[in-house]
């Protein structure tokens, strides 16, 4: 169940990047204020899945060590191109479902 908690913080990463006026991926920036709201949000969703799989301080920890993973990762990714950063976020997406439902159903 874990697995699948990476991909609301991908998400977050993605809108607090997408949010910043310096990202390159967009020719405008998000609302700043929207972004931040839905990022919290999804922040929070993984911290509740992580919470099923971890007792609340592992789970905590975890979603705190993924969000500064993700934050670097989408800011590294999107410097390089957006073909790169479009392709690594499928196979990220991909990779969390299939070993997450995996694990899951075992």
């Amino acid at each position: 169940m874990s697995f699948l908690a990476i991909i609301p913080i991908w998400t977050a990463s993605l809108l607090l990047y997408l949010s910043s006026p310096k990202q390159r991926l967009l020719k405008q920036p998000l609302n700043k204020l929207m972004g931040y709201i839905v990022a919290t949000i999804l922040y929070t969703v993984a911290n509740i899945l992580f919470a099923l799989a971890f007792p609340l301080v592992s789970a905590l920890l975890a979603s705190l060590v993924v969000l500064m993973l993700g934050l670097v990762s989408v800011t590294i990714l999107a410097g390089k191109s957006k073909h790169l950063f479009i392709s690594v976020s499928i196979l990220l997406v991909v990779l969390c479902t299939t070993v997450g439902g995996t694990l899951y159903v075992a």
